[in-house]
C-alpha cells in the first residue's frame, strides 16, 4: 500500500531530481522511497549501543555475606553456646 507525503525540498533539488529520474528511467518517488529503505535497514543493521549498566551488570563480584550464620556465630559468642 502506498500513502502520498508532502516534502518541503528546495527548488533547484527538485528540478535535478526530476532530471535524474528521467535519465535512470525511474520517478522521484521510487528514488526517495529506495533511500529510505536502504537508510533504514543499515539502521537496523547496526549493533545497538548498551547503557554503562547494561555493559557492567553482573561483571562486578560482591560478597553477600551469611546473615544467619553471622546472626548465629555473635549469639554464640555473645552467650557461649
Amino acid at each position: 500500500m502506498t500513502v502520498k507525503l508532502n516534502l518541503t525540498i528546495d527548488e533547484k533539488i527538485v528540478v535535478k531530481s526530476k532530471r535524474y529520474a528521467a535519465k535512470k528511467k525511474t520517478t522521484v518517488s521510487k528514488m526517495v522511497q529506495q533511500f529510505l529503505k536502504k537508510q533504514i535497514e543499515e539502521e537496523e543493521k547496526k549493533p545497538k549501543k548498551k547503557s554503562f549498566v547494561e555493559k557492567w551488570a553482573g561483571t562486578l563480584k560482591v560478597h553477600v555475606p551469611d546473615v544467619k550464620k553471622a546472626k548465629a556465630e555473635y549469639i554464640k559468642e555473645k552467650y557461649g553456646y
